[in-house]
Formats: structure tokens, sequence, C-alpha cells
């Protein structure tokens, strides 16, 4: 065997036709000449600093572009710096570039902070609701969603979801919708006989882009929703610069294209402020879990639906309740624990009772 050790040869893709070569030991050569410079007091390699150039530059704005980063870099404080080596107004990207996505504050610091500035404006998002009950909860969020997204007669919120899964869930209801703050005229439904019909419909809302926001409604975990299928949702969406909103009801967090995924449930309303003295009916409250995000900080809120404000508040969670929640009947006596446990013996003693059915 001889010495010299082989070396593999990389074009580098700034497209002027340079040729690295890298040996086993992770050095680099360009030309002739290594990138890896010579201590002359300890004679180990030291790596030589990479200068900043604007193919860098272009190299992670692409980069940046792909992961749905925003160009700004998030330090301790939660403040944002931005880099100095950012490419401004797509300078140097090309066709290829595109400017990152929007977002919209919802209100709350708080949540604002942990999503990077707000809801995205464009692509997909997912809320996630544990039981088809908690459908009222993630139908509220995404009509509050819908008010922040500016939702007109002339730029609607598109609302669609399979008929069986209207039956189950309930329809609309104009008088709620005006309370909340949501103007009925702004609402178009779609109501399909399938789920396949309901995705097609969803694509041709996300590539129209005339909505101020697409909300698919499904039930559980469907195949068509998975990975791939979510995947030409996210992109048409993106690419048409409107958001796209699936509401899960009764699933499991399963992987989808979708950059963001909160999980809902409602909350416990607080008091009227001045009458707190009243049984009133407080705000809309919202507990709200973010499950996954672009750039993965993670967080749960409580946040209350300002119908006059149209915004989202950081409120207070409720305090326990300081008494029973079902209280004793007042025409009969409670029954004890021994009676529940003797009603409970007896159902099953009557279950395992039951004469056996023979074949005459």
């Amino acid at each position: 065997m001889s010495g010299v050790q082989p070396k593999a040869a990389l074009v580098t893709p700034w497209g002027d036709g340079s040729v690295s070569a890298i040996s086993p030991d992770g050095s680099r050569r360009n030309g002739g000449e290594s990138d890896v410079s010579q201590d002359p007091a300890s004679g180990e390699g030291q790596p030589s600093s990479v200068p900043d150039t604007p193919k860098l530059s272009t190299l992670r704005a692409a980069i940046r572009r792909i992961e749905d980063r925003p160009p700004e870099t998030w330090g301790l404080s939660g403040q944002t710096r931005a880099e100095p080596d950012t490419p401004r107004d797509g300078e140097g990207l090309g066709e290829e570039f595109r400017p990152v996505l929007p977002v919209c504050p919802l209100g709350a610091e708080g949540i604002d902070q942990a999503l990077g500035g707000g809801f995205p404006e464009a692509g997909l998002s997912e809320i996630r609701v544990e039981t088809v009950r908690d459908g009222g909860a993630g139908l509220g969020f995404a009509l509050a969603l819908a008010v922040r997204l500016g939702a007109s007669l002339r730029r609607p919120l598109v609302w669609i979801a399979p008929a069986a899964t209207l039956t189950e869930a309930g329809f609309p209801y104009r008088p709620g919708l005006a309370s909340f703050g949501f103007d009925p005229a702004a609402l178009v439904v779609v109501r399909a006989r399938r789920l396949e019909e309901a995705l097609w419909a969803a694509e041709e809302a996300a590539r129209s882009g005339a909505p101020a926001l697409t909300l698919l409604e499904v039930q559980a975990n469907p195949a068509a929703l998975s990975l791939e299928g979510s995947r030409r949702l996210h992109w048409r969406s993106r690419n048409a610069g409107r958001p796209v909103l699936v509401l899960r009801q009764g699933g499991s967090a399963e992987t989808t294209a979708a950059p963001l995924r909160l999980q809902l449930s409602a909350a416990p309303a607080g008091r009227v402020p001045g009458l707190e003295a009243l049984p009133c009916l407080g705000a809309p409250a919202f507990a709200v879990a973010i499950e996954k995000s672009r750039d993965g900080r993670l967080g749960q809120f409580h946040l209350e639906w300002n119908v006059h404000e149209r915004r989202f508040v950081q409120a207070e969670r409720a305090a326990a309740l300081s008494r029973p929640v079902l209280s004793p009947p007042a025409d009969r006596p409670a029954a004890t624990a021994e009676i529940r446990s003797l009603l409970a013996a007896g159902t099953r003693g009557g279950r395992g009772a039951e004469p056996r059915r023979h074949a005459s």
C-alpha cells in the first residue's frame, strides 16, 4: 500500500465550476490550497474562518425559506435582531426567492412571542381537540382567528366539512356568530358528501387565494390527511399566500405537513369586571397548548376572546371550585357508600343470572 490517501472530488453548488477535494482526515483543499492552517507551534491543524460571502448569504436565505423560519435570530430576552448577512428585498436570490411568511398577531403577548410574532397567514396549520364535544372550543378559536385575519363579505371564511361531521357537531348559528364578533355575512359553508370532496374543496379554496381563512373540519385521523396527504394542501395554501386551518376533532397527534399544531380545550370563563358578585358568564376562554411550531418553541396559555376589541388577551387561570360540583338531591337522601356497593353488586349479579337461550 502506498502512503497516498485517496481523495473525493466534489463540485461546489455555487456555479463557478470550482472543485473541492476532501481527504479522509476531514481537510478540504480548493485548487491545491487547504482550508486548514497549520499552527507553527503545535503543528496541529486549525480551521480558518469562513468569509461571509453573498453566496453564503443566499444559501442561508434559501434554507430559511425551505424551513419556514423567519430571518431574525431570537435572543434570550425574546427580542429580535436582524442578521447582518440577510439579503434585503430578495437581492441575489433570483426567481427562487420567497419572502418570509407573514404572521397575524393574536393580541396576547405571551403566545405571540411563542409563535414567532403570531399566527401564520399562509400555509397549513392545525387545531386538535381531544373529543368531539370540545369541537365548539376549536370552532370558537377558528372564528376568532378569522376575525383577526379580516374576514369580510369580499374575503370570507370558508368552512368546509363532510356532511357527517356537520350532522354530529352542529351547524353555525347566525345570532351566535354575531354575538361572538363575527359577521355572519362573511361565512361560506361547504357541506361535502365525503371526506375526499371536502379535501378537494379545501385545495381549490386555498389555490384561489380568495378566502381570508379556509377551515377544514374533520374527525379522528383520516389517512387522507397524513404526512403525504397534507403536504399538497400546505404547499397550495402557501403558494397562494392564504392560511388553511384543519380542525381535528377527537384525533390523536400525528405527523403532518403543518408547521403549527395547537391543542385546544374550553377553559372556565372569568368574572365580568364590575359584576363579580353576579353569576354572569365572562368572555369565552380557551386553554391553548402549542404542540408543534416552526422553531420548536412550545408552551401552554390561558386566553380569553375580547369581543369588543376583537383580540385575544392573556387570562389568569380560574381557581378551583370551593363547593362540590353536584349538589345532593333535595327530594331524597343521598345514597351512602354501602348502598351504592350493594346496588353495584346486584347489577352484576343480575347480568350473570340471565338464562341462556337454547335452540329448540
